[in-house]
């Protein structure tokens, strides 16, 4: 008599069975997959590591934009001759040579015996860093402030250390030494403008409570702005202490 078999399952067998021999087959193909999952091939090894460098350099170079990793051949042929069962993972970085874009980067890799072995690396790293650049040419000694630089993204193997991304709002300084319209502002370039010189004669305002004086007073030292300076009353010879508030303007402080 022909059963009609199909497989190892027939038309005769009781439902309860063949639920049972089809959940059997699922089983065993859930674990092959694990299996095989359990398993590091060397090209999602290579691949996951790339991706693990970038996430390294990323935190380890905050500020700097259009991070790429341009060269990371070393370590994929130094993961490409080990066995399939070994791992890896990025334990640190070394400073950043933005000149010729190299960052050094040490990576442990952990064989399928339990054995680590470390080794260091020279990556090829590029990216762009925001910078103020000036709008135009200015003079040593002249007064500028945020309006006088443009926000912009440059490639960091062109970049001096000590570049400057922002100017505080509402501060005023003045350059060191001569800037070429589209220079980058570095921080040596760069100190907060004198508003009042020693000597100078300046307007003292004197508040408390709803009174407001103002006088004149020498002042007795350099001042920029907010800083705090002694301030002589040229009738009385006595001193006072002033925050410089604008060019030849103090308030009393008390």
């Amino acid at each position: 008599m022909n059963d009609n078999k199909i497989g190892f399952f027939n038309e005769r067998m009781p439902s309860s069975v063949v639920c049972l021999r089809l959940a059997a087959i699922f089983f065993l193909l859930l674990s092959s997959v694990l299996v095989q999952a359990t398993e590091i091939d060397p090209e999602n090894r290579e691949q996951r590591c790339r991706v693990e460098l970038m996430a390294a350099l990323e935190n380890g170079l905050p500020g700097i934009e259009e991070l790429w990793l341009e060269d990371s051949s070393e370590v994929t042929k130094w993961l490409a001759g080990r066995d399939e069962g070994a791992d890896f993972s990025v334990l640190q970085l070394g400073s950043w040579n933005r000149k010729s874009g190299i960052v050094p980067v040490q990576l442990a890799l952990y064989s399928g015996n339990g054995k680590e072995s470390r080794r260091w690396f020279k990556l090829k790293v590029s990216g762009k860093e925001q910078v103020l650049l000036a709008q135009r040419d200015l003079v040593r000694g002249e007064p500028v402030q945020v309006s006088d630089f443009v926000a912009c993204l440059v490639d960091c193997r062109k970049l001096r250390p000590g570049i400057v991304d922002h100017l505080p709002e509402g501060m005023i300084y003045q350059l060191t030494c001569n800037l070429r319209a589209g220079e980058p502002l570095s921080g040596k370039r760069l100190q907060p403008y004198r508003l009042i010189k020693r000597g100078d004669l300046v307007q003292v305002l004197l508040q408390q409570g709803g009174v407001r004086i103002s006088t004149r007073g020498v002042a007795m030292g350099n001042g920029t702005l907010k800083e705090i300076i002694t301030v002589k009353n040229p009738t009385t010879r006595k001193f006072f202490q002033a925050q410089v508030v604008g060019s030849g303007k103090v308030v009393v402080v008390y």
